[in-house]
């Protein structure tokens, strides 16, 4: 098999052209406005936003249940005024322990 023959001036200009061509539109398909890193980049922000929304679920189920049983469960909401109020019922003895002064 022989070397192919050497091109005209006029069509080496063409393809060279078209090379730089390709080479600039590889360039914006990547960091252009809608290019792979602009995706990768909202993929990220995406992801961020996911985890967010799962623990504000989280969230908002822990919460409900913790309505529900403040509605339904007489036991549960004694033991919550208790803890936040500092309620004690008759005959009860509260012991509270300080820190010494050496500690703090």
């Amino acid at each position: 098999m022989g070397y192919l023959p050497t091109l005209p001036r006029k069509y080496k200009g063409v393809i060279i052209g078209g090379f730089v061509l390709l080479a600039v539109c590889a360039v914006f398909a990547v960091f252009g406005s809608r290019g792979v890193m602009h995706l990768r980049n909202l993929q990220q922000q995406q992801a961020s936003a996911e985890a967010v929304a799962f623990r504000l679920q989280d969230r908002n189920r822990a919460v409900r249940e913790h309505l529900r049983r403040l509605e339904s469960d007489d036991a549960y909401l004694e033991k919550i005024a208790r803890e936040r109020l500092g309620w004690i019922k008759p005959g009860e003895h509260v012991y509270r322990v300080t820190r010494s002064g050496k500690d703090r």
